[in-house]
């Protein structure tokens, strides 16, 4: 039952990280295996052994999800992207009252510090700009006009590298949609055109890998490095550092959320679902 929470963990956290304004991180806290994932990647080489049933089922989780189910989500996004929206909606809802425990409840005391109010503040306050940064539509008008260029010289290898390190570095902060950043920042667009030069085996495909390569080395950097830094504030700020979580995944609703305008009985309806699939999932949830 374990191997198949897991499964089901790394599909819903692959799945979040190529949806621009949603966030791997806030799935990764919502289905309990954050703390985890952090502890594996800030020492790779010592817990890669002694977590690797974990980490295989996770990564497997996630690639699978994204392969076989890219497409899908493709489609929903297109066809039903308020009522996608509005399911992830209900499962960072349903996380909630998990993290508002951690951050002000942590010895089922009630304990709200003026630390702790100020590191929720400045979660929500960094998402602010984020709510206000454009909608999914962009994403998608990016990926398709994105193209991989004939050569890349080493200035464009280094500023990759660059990237690679900021889009994994949001990638484990929750509420930050790191997908969402590499579009503001105008990579998103020649990534996913890359990524489909490699798997298309044309002509473009030594430039995709030459984009690709330097920009997976600034992942593997950011995430060791990064996790590094989490793991250490959650280890010697705990219920500061998750009541930034906490604002982070609060002000993620909004990157998230369609609009008054599009919300509908079938958006509501799987806003329940997401808060369903979240409780159902707790049930299942490996208790550390």
């Amino acid at each position: 039952m374990q191997l198949l929470f897991f499964v089901l963990a790394g599909a819903v956290f692959g799945l979040a990280n190529v949806i621009p304004g949603v966030s791997g991180g806030t799935m990764a806290v919502v289905f309990g295996v954050y703390e985890r994932l952090l502890a594996i990647l800030s020492d790779p080489l010592h817990n890669i052994k002694k977590e690797w049933k974990f980490l295989v089922t996770f990564a497997v989780g996630a690639v699978v999800a994204i392969l076989a189910f890219g497409k899908l989500m493709n489609w929903l996004l297109t066809a039903y992207a308020a009522e996608a929206a509005m399911f992830f909606i209900g499962v960072i809802l349903g996380s909630i009252p998990g993290l508002f425990k951690s951050a002000f409840l942590p010895a089922k005391k009630l304990t709200i510090t003026p630390a702790g109010i100020i590191a929720f503040a400045i979660g929500l306050g960094i998402m602010i700009p984020m709510m206000l940064s454009g909608d999914d539509t962009a994403a998608k008008e990016a990926a398709k006009a994105g193209s991989v260029q004939g050569g890349i010289n080493v200035l464009q290898m280094l500023m990759m590298v660059v990237y690679g390190i900021i889009a994994s570095a949001t990638m484990i902060i929750p509420g930050i949609s790191g997908s969402f950043i590499m579009l503001l920042i105008g990579v998103y667009g020649p990534l996913m055109a890359a990524i489909a030069a490699l798997t298309s085996f044309g002509s473009g495909m030594v430039s995709a890998i030459l984009t690709l390569l330097p920009f997976g080395i600034g992942v593997v950097i950011g995430l060791v490095y990064c996790s590094r830094l989490i793991k250490f504030l959650l280890k010697k700020f705990p219920t500061i550092t998750y009541a930034a979580i906490l604002g982070f995944v609060i002000g993620s609703i909004g990157c998230v959320f369609p609009g008054f305008d599009k919300v509908s009985v079938a958006g509501i309806i799987c806003v329940f679902a997401g808060i369903a699939l979240l409780w159902a999932c707790s049930r299942i949830s490996p208790k550390e």
